[in-house]
């Protein structure tokens, strides 16, 4: 499920995203990262542009998923924590947020 979290950024162009939380635990822990854990992708290029923040109330281990290519590196974000910014070229495309 996706939903919009930002609309300012959505009319500066950017597409404005959540990924949606896994169903239990186990889930989790190779699964979809949690609806909390929000990002914004900029795809209009040759490079894009995913730049992810924590609205948890706890810490986030998670990758970036890409199709085309080699997933990221766990990456761990406090809650409320600043965005990290990640970039890739293309073919690869992004394919989600998910847990480590």
């Amino acid at each position: 499920m996706r939903a919009t979290t930002i609309a300012m950024l959505a009319l500066a162009g950017f597409a404005t995203t959540t990924v949606a939380a896994p169903a239990h635990a186990a889930a989790a822990a190779a699964g979809r990262a949690p609806s909390c854990l929000a990002y914004t992708l900029d795809d209009d290029g040759a490079q894009d542009e995913l730049w992810v923040w924590n609205n948890c109330s706890k810490g986030v281990e998670f990758r970036v998923r890409l199709a085309n290519g080699p997933d990221g590196v766990c990456t761990y974000k406090e809650p409320g924590s600043r965005y990290s910014k990640f970039t890739w070229e293309w073919p690869q495309r992004f394919d989600g947020l998910r847990t480590c």
